[in-house]
């Protein structure tokens, strides 16, 4: 199914809006309400290693399954 607006930019705007870290779980669900599609929690993982690997974000795995996202910001 096509999707109106990546997944990225939909989480990387619910991190915007924290200004500071959030669980996944709670990310997770803020995405799922603010789109009208599906969004698997393999796709949002996939959404977040992404971020990570462009160095907009940092994921912290602070218990077994918990992960902490902290929003570090666009490099200029």
């Amino acid at each position: 199914m096509w999707r109106d607006t990546p997944l990225i930019y939909v989480v990387l705007e619910k991190l915007r809006k924290t200004n500071g870290t959030i669980k996944d779980e709670d990310l997770y669900k803020e995405v799922k309400k603010s789109v009208n599609y599906e969004v698997s929690y393999s796709d949002f993982l996939k959404a977040l290693m992404s971020l990570e690997i462009r160095g907009i974000i940092s994921v912290s795995l602070i218990r077994e399954n918990t992960r902490m996202i902290t929003y570090i910001g666009e490099k200029e």
